[in-house]
């Protein structure tokens, strides 16, 4: 199956993947001898091995970006690409979900991550329509960007009283304006809120075992089976009980599954 055009690098800062910065890739690699090991060499020297189709070699290399510490969006998007070439689809689905943690807005991010799941026929979960009504920022930029918008929404309107306040004359358009600033405080609050307990405050995990993974009532192997989960489901994690974990699927039906067939976001 050909593969799409938009699986491509990304660098260190976000610049798209070119020929020059191929350029610079083999230097870097050409270098990588003399010049110590950090971070940023070795992202690197994995979008080089991916560009000369050493897709394993690459996963190991962006994973070892990953263990030093310094975790991004750029870095994750690209080991799902690696993940993706190298056949592995569900890793590649999960590294994708992490990436979204970052950029979660990114258009290309979005194609690949739906490719890779029509590919595995993974359950998608959508918010209801009243979701998106009530909470229309959540999900759409990074918690830490949405948090400091609402802290920037407080203080605006913290001025906006003040000044009415004081202003002796308090003209009808400031009161307007103390309106608006509220409206967008309460949507922007309301997201915030949303976005913690749907995302950070809860645990998720994404099937990445090949096929079809059985779901039982109890935790073990000889368990009824309940249900089934494809590869590059997305679940919440309920519960650990030693080598089993219980999740939920986006319809509430909840059974234990293996932990070797799943990984936590």
């Amino acid at each position: 199956m050909k593969l799409p055009q938009f699986l491509r690098l990304r660098h260190w800062r976000g610049v798209r993947f070119s020929l020059l910065s191929a350029v610079c890739l083999c230097w870097a690699a050409f270098l990588a001898a003399a010049v110590p090991a950090t971070p940023q060499t070795a992202f690197f020297r994995a979008n080089t091995l991916y560009t000369q189709g050493q897709y394993a070699e690459a996963v190991e290399a962006y994973e070892a970006v990953l263990q030093s510490g310094l975790a991004s969006g750029n870095v994750y998007f690209n080991l799902g690409n690696a993940y993706f070439k190298a056949g592995q689809v569900g890793r590649a689905i999960l590294s994708y979900e992490r990436a979204r943690r970052f950029l979660p807005s990114d258009p290309d991010l979005a194609a690949n991550l739906g490719f890779a799941r029509s590919l595995t026929g993974a359950e998608v979960c959508r918010p209801l329509l009243w979701q998106g009504l009530v909470f229309p920022l959540a999900h759409r930029v990074t918690t830490d960007q949405l948090a400091r918008l609402t802290s920037a929404a407080y203080s605006l309107l913290f001025v906006v009283f003040a000044v009415y306040r004081l202003w002796s004359r308090r003209p009808q358009w400031l009161r307007y304006a103390g309106w608006g600033v509220a409206a967008g405080l309460v949507v922007l609050t309301l997201s915030l809120a949303q976005q913690l307990w749907t995302s950070d405050w809860q645990r998720h995990a994404v099937v990445f075992k090949q096929g079809d993974t059985p779901v039982r009532f109890e935790p073990a192997a000889s368990g009824t089976v309940h249900f089934s989960v494809t590869q590059g489901t997305r679940v919440q994690v309920l519960d650990v009980r030693e080598d089993w974990w219980q999740v939920a699927r986006c319809d509430g039906r909840r059974g234990w599954v293996e932990k070797d067939a799943l990984e936590a976001l």
